[in-house]
């Protein structure tokens, strides 16, 4: 159960920074350059919090 949190969490983290990065060019004067990286940030602490749920695979 761990693992497949996990690995959600680490797709959820990837998708984010996409987001932030589509936000900013699609309406450049409402997301601005530091919200995009914001929007990553937030991005790379939800992987490495599924990346740390996750743990070893246990076969």
């Amino acid at each position: 159960m761990r693992y497949r949190i996990g690995r959600l969490l680490q797709m959820i983290g990837l998708v984010i920074p996409l987001l932030g990065v589509s936000g900013n060019l699609a309406r450049p004067d409402q997301i601005n350059v530091w919200d995009s990286l914001s929007i990553a940030a937030i991005g790379i602490a939800v992987f490495t919090l599924g990346w740390l749920i996750q743990g070893p695979a246990s076969t």
